[in-house]
């Protein structure tokens, strides 16, 4: 029987063999470096945003970003490989087959090289066809976009997956704050050029983002072309694909209800909603990116659920007593900080106050990444649809007298409360499923 200082060995051995190091920071650590990097990375981007706003006419803005809608329908041609990708190269290394490892990520890698050549192609020949129609300005705009869609794939689709996998957070987390502060810095080529300044800003930015995460590349592979390997990250990686993006069309839903309800001004105002949330949703979001990775390893090297779920609740519990704090600070300092800075705006002050509860309640989502890694997608679309479902619901009767914009906070909250609950629910399906077995990756359908 092996010491334990020989397995760690092996597993310290096997982690170096694809670049992985060997000393694990603790979860704490890998959220204050990713939670911090992101918010700091956040006021950089808010900073742009508004001294972009300041220097560009709102017809040019518009036009910029119109022509880059492309990128939000882009990723749906990954087919979820990259979603594969993202569970299966923590699961390998748990399981010390560094072989498999560095297979599956030059397939991945092969396969996203293909869609953002194909795409950054495909976009240079609408550039070139609104080049030869006289369209300057459309044409910068298109070829501005393949270039960034090529980053896209490779840069946010591949490279940061390896570096989720690895766990150095803190490395994506200084990527994320040069990106915005290059981004920051170069709004004075925006001042000076106008719609051609914000093209070469966005391709300056993407290829700086793009550059740093392949320098500091944790997993570096050539990429190799593999059908058995790509059909592999397509089975695991579709229902993952599926399932989260029907959890972004929740949000997407959302916006779209307020804009049907309320008009472009609530929607305006509901800006400052998303704003408040959103910037106290970066713990937990931090918190699932670095827990989804070590619960995948986990699995990979152990097979236990249970020990799988139970290693959620500490952190979880934890960034419940951070954020909680920061709620009620929050709640008393938006009405002052709103009438000051943002008089246009007071009328979304109860929504605002009342967005800052879901965060708070999403504290305990990252635990819902064991669906991914023990492959039970479908629990997780049921407590999605469930939730959603409240959410419309209760919207529906909290606008049944008149439209109010704090109607909507509320009903994310019931939503989101019902989602939780299906989510935990689920849980205990799968838990007595794996503890009736005795094998229970096999009944998990994983590997």
């Amino acid at each position: 029987m092996q010491s334990i200082n020989q397995r760690l060995g092996l597993r310290n051995f096997l982690r170096s063999r694809v670049g992985i190091p060997p000393q694990k920071r603790s979860v704490f650590a890998l959220v204050s470096a990713l939670t911090g990097g992101n918010l700091a990375a956040m006021v950089l981007r808010m900073a742009g945003g508004f001294l972009t706003a300041r220097v560009t006419p709102p017809q040019v803005l518009g036009l910029f970003s119109g022509i880059g809608l492309v990128q939000g329908y882009a990723p749906f041609f990954s087919l979820g490989i990259t979603n594969g990708l993202n569970r299966e190269l923590p699961y390998f290394v748990g399981k010390g087959d560094h072989t498999r490892v560095r297979e599956l990520a030059a397939a991945a890698q092969a396969w996203v090289l293909l869609l953002g050549g194909l795409a950054a192609a495909a976009l240079f020949g609408v550039a070139v066809w609104q080049l030869a129609l006289g369209q300057w300005a459309l044409a910068a705009g298109w070829a501005t976009n393949a270039v960034t869609v090529f980053s896209l794939f490779y840069g946010t689709y591949y490279l940061q997956i390896t570096f989720r996998t690895r766990g150095d957070f803190a490395r994506l987390a200084l990527v994320n704050v040069v990106q915005s502060a290059v981004s920051l810095a170069l709004v004075a080529l925006v001042w000076l050029l106008a719609f051609y300044g914000l093209c070469l800003r966005a391709v300056l930015v993407g290829c700086a983002q793009m550059a740093l995460l392949w320098y500091w590349r944790p997993v570096k592979v050539r990429p190799a072309w593999n059908w058995s390997h790509l059909l592999h990250l397509l089975k695991v990686g579709a229902p993952i694909f599926a399932v989260g993006q029907a959890y972004a069309y929740w949000t997407t839903l959302d916006s779209t209800l307020v804009l049907y309800y309320t008009g472009a001004r609530g929607l305006g105002l509901y800006a400052l909603v998303g704003m408040a949330g959103a910037t106290l949703q970066l713990l937990p979001e931090a918190l699932s990116q670095v827990l989804y990775p070590q619960m995948a390893e986990h699995y990979g090297r152990t097979g236990n659920v249970q020990a799988v779920v139970s290693s959620a609740f500490r952190p979880m519990v934890f960034a419940w007593l951070i954020v909680v704090p920061l709620v009620a600070a929050g709640w008393l300092l938006i009405p002052t900080v709103v009438r000051l800075l943002l008089p246009k705006y007071v009328d979304a002050i109860p929504a605002a106050q009342l967005s800052l509860l879901v965060p708070a309640m999403m504290c305990f989502a990252p635990v819902l990444n064991v669906y991914n890694v023990v492959r039970r997608q479908g629990l997780f679309a049921l407590a999605i649809l469930l939730g959603m479902a409240a959410y419309y619901g209760s919207l529906r009767w909290l606008l049944r007298d008149r439209v109010d914009l704090s109607a909507f906070p509320k009903a994310m909250l019931v939503g989101r409360v019902i989602f939780l609950a299906a989510v935990y629910g689920g849980l205990v399906v799968v838990l007595r499923q794996a503890r009736s077995q005795t094998r229970s990756p096999g009944l998990l359908n994983a590997e």
